[in-house]
């Protein structure tokens, strides 16, 4: 039996179908049963920092998969209390349900070295808990996620449609990142999960087949979706000054003061990372933003229609 936290996320629900497409016994834990659109597998009802819950989701459950994490902090959900605490509170299930293997997804570049890099710095404090947890592990650590769903590209989506003509460019762009396809992650998760003794406490890396800026991603998504407007560098002074206004009034902004000081370092790893440790080629950022052209096209028409 295999458990996956964070089931109905981005990444879940392509690790849910990629592990029941193989033919593995899946359970999910999910924070409501109801409405939950997810194949044939078990779902047990709980929260990440509700440990009866983790205690009855870890029954029985050889491996789990920690996906559960967020990206920014919002009222009631802090990087402390779910990246470093809940993943505390799932090792401690984990290894009291005597699970054989744990597989935890953290980011590329998570470090204790950087407290003011609020993000990575609570990866890295989470990846120091699973490795001292005495469990087996596997830690995954991808560089930023593209695909359908709503990731990294539709932020520069929203970016792209803020304004009517002209798109807003962070500083000079030239923060490099290693994009990796959602399915491609997912592949890479089923693969440790199906031979779990070949990849016994390991931290991997895993990006895509190129190292890209943000002004080469931002491009890329501009030319998918034929968005004909001009780019605009803007100081990183005046973008941190624009994304606190933005997270002031508005509830999902397409980019937050945190974010912004991500793009201070590179996320890149080894161009061939996937290939040398899983055996296949991933999927250029190009090759996999072809959904984005349709679902931009059908959220025109659907603007059009109101």
């Amino acid at each position: 039996m295999i458990l996956v936290t964070g089931a109905t996320g981005y990444l879940g629900r392509h690790v849910v179908d990629a592990l029941y497409k193989a033919g593995l016994k899946v359970r999910c834990l999910v924070r409501d049963t109801k409405d939950v659109n997810l194949p044939e597998v078990e779902l047990v009802r709980g929260d990440i920092n509700d440990p009866v819950s983790l205690a009855v989701a870890c029954t029985g459950v050889d491996i789990v998969i920690h996906l559960v994490a967020i990206i920014r902090e919002k009222k009631g959900l802090t990087f402390q209390d779910i990246n470093i605490k809940g993943t505390e509170n799932i090792l401690n299930s984990a290894k009291e349900c005597g699970v054989k293997h744990f597989i935890h997804v953290s980011a590329l570049g998570a470090s204790t070295t950087k407290p003011k890099l609020k993000y990575i710095y609570s990866k890295g404090v989470a990846e120091v808990k699973v490795t001292n947890s005495g469990l087996k592990y596997t830690i995954l650590r991808p560089s930023v996620i593209f695909g359908p769903g709503f990731g990294f590209v539709d932020r520069l989506l929203q970016a792209i449609r803020m304004t009517p003509t002209v798109v807003a460019l962070p500083g000079d762009g030239s923060a490099k990142f290693q994009p990796i396809y959602v399915k491609d992650v997912a592949k890479c998760i089923l693969e440790v999960a199906g031979q779990p003794n070949q990849y016994i406490n390991k931290c991997i890396d895993l990006g895509g087949p190129e190292h890209l800026t943000y002004e080469q991603m931002l491009d890329t998504v501009m030319e998918i979706t034929d968005s004909k407007k001009t780019k605009v560098p803007v100081p990183m002074v005046l973008a941190r000054l624009a994304a606190a206004v933005m997270q002031r009034f508005m509830s999902d902004p397409p980019v937050t003061t945190g974010e912004l000081a991500l793009l201070s370092v590179n996320n890149t790893t080894d161009i061939n990372a996937v290939k040398k440790h899983f055996g296949f080629e991933p999927l250029r950022l190009a090759e996999g933003l072809e959904y984005l052209r349709y679902k931009v096209k059908n959220q025109d028409k659907d603007e059009g229609a109101k």
